[in-house]
């Protein structure tokens, strides 16, 4: 019996629900450049978070994984008497923008001799479309704080952590950073019933965009939750000026987004840079980070098309797959998060087996999360041989869930693996993760990768 012959009959032991879901199942034995398991491998489906893999790969390609993201503030207008025009803030999406990036640019404009903006802080946002949300994401996922808009110019992922603390009776509430844009609703309960655990939802309000924070805190207690910022570039945008009037800069006019590009000639008087890009797309593969994920693939399609836009990423990854020989297959965002995306088994094992050859293939594989280690597979296959590593990236939506990656052997890498699970439902849903760790394990059993 071949290999791949018995690797279907793992497909049978390990995945026997699939008269009630759907399955597309691929693994690639690098050693005998034969297939392991093949079940429906070129049958698209919502690959859910496996389709940063995609985004990684695409970024590391058309960026290099040197890259960084650049945010620039310039003066319009000559320094008279510590005065200029406006004050123009152009951002480049870079997703790791923090407070004290701001404080530094804030800082950095002082040290030019300014003292006032006589006009506007403008915020140039011209780098991408004003979509700030991915097509087919669901109609509550832009609620919570792994449904951030994305935008040109975002302060902490376009979050803001929301600290709520009980002492008795009392409940008090802070977001940060804070700015006048950011609105909250507090509905947190302190009856006797409410002492024991922790029950905390935050979200916000679609219609009018306040943080809602609703539920139980138990007494003498602390809880951080993040929240979606409404509005996030005029967001940024006012604690931007908040740090400029810490550092002695008055800004006269208003906060003011421009979505076309706002002429800036000369050197910019600040400017700050993000974390290399390799250093952005570990965690996000690690943490499964939306936002990164969607900044990233908006990036890819702004320098390979000139337009930050979905509609463009959606064109650049369909070239790349078509030039993997996929068919059938898109992406219609980074994240994964879209309802619209459909990818193989088979259109993923090529895209890891493509990255293994390229010049970065060693850091995007070590971008991975390591199975029973970190991340989120770190509750997951932690009993493999000493001499077996597992790196993969989960994926997991309503119905959905996915897992695929690299298998080692001694640090070397020995086959390639998918496998998605689609139109999950009840008991099927609950025990999808569970059946594909055992796939996995008994994947490793027929490479003969065991002890």
């Amino acid at each position: 019996m071949s290999r791949c012959a018995r690797g279907n009959g793992l497909i049978e032991r390990t995945l026997p629900d699939r008269d009630h879901t759907t399955a597309s199942v691929y693994a690639w034995d690098r050693r005998t450049e034969e297939p392991l398991v093949a079940h429906d491998r070129d049958v698209p489906m919502l690959p859910a978070s496996n389709a940063k893999l995609v985004t990684a790969a695409l970024g590391f390609a058309e960026l290099g994984p040197t890259y960084a993201f650049e945010t620039t503030v310039h003066a319009i207008g000559e320094v008279c008497a510590g005065r200029v025009g406006d004050l123009v803030v152009t951002g480049s999406g870079a997703p790791d923008l923090s407070r004290s990036d701001l404080t530094d640019l804030a800082r950095a404009v002082r040290e030019r001799g300014i003292e006032t903006v006589a006009g506007d802080l403008v915020i140039d946002a011209s780098v991408f479309d004003e979509g700030s949300l991915g097509p087919g994401w669901t109609w509550d996922d832009g609620q919570f704080a792994y449904g951030a808009e994305s935008t040109p110019l975002a302060l902490e992922g376009n979050t803001v952590d929301v600290t709520v603390t009980r002492q008795n009776a009392s409940v008090h509430v802070d977001a940060s950073p804070a700015s006048n844009t950011v609105a909250i609703d507090v509905d947190v309960a302190v009856n006797a019933g409410c002492d024991a655990n922790a029950n905390l939802s935050v979200y916000k309000d679609r219609a009018s965009g306040v943080i809602r924070v609703e539920g139980t805190v138990p007494p003498e207690s602390t809880v951080v939750e993040s929240g979606p910022v409404d509005d996030p570039m005029m967001h940024a945008g006012h604690v931007l000026e908040d740090a400029l009037e810490a550092t002695g800069v008055t800004v006269d006019g208003q906060v003011r987004i421009e979505n076309e590009s706002v002429p800036t000639p000369g050197a910019p008087c600040a400017a700050v840079t993000s974390a290399p890009l390799s250093d952005l797309v570990r965690p996000m593969l690690v943490h499964s980070d939306n936002f990164v994920a969607e900044q990233l693939a908006r990036t890819v399609a702004r320098d390979c098309d000139g337009t930050g836009s979905w509609e463009a990423w959606g064109d650049r990854s369909g070239a790349f797959f078509e030039a993997r020989g996929a068919s059938g297959v898109r992406l219609c965002d980074g994240s994964g998060l879209s309802r619209y995306n459909l990818l193989s088994a088979a259109s993923i094992v090529s895209t890891l087996e493509w990255c293994l050859d390229q010049p970065w293939g060693e850091q995007y594989r070590r971008s991975l999360p390591e199975m029973g280690t970190e991340g989120t597979v770190e509750a997951r296959l932690g009993d493999l041989p000493d001499r077996i590593t597992v790196r993969a990236k989960t994926g997991t939506l309503t119905g959905v869930r996915t897992l695929s990656g690299y298998v080692f052997d001694h640090g070397e890498p020995v086959v390639t693996f998918s496998c998605l699970l689609s139109n999950l439902t009840g008991e099927y849903e609950e025990k999808a993760t569970e059946r594909i760790d055992s796939f996995v394990q008994e994947l490793l059993a027929t490479a003969e990768l065991g002890d």
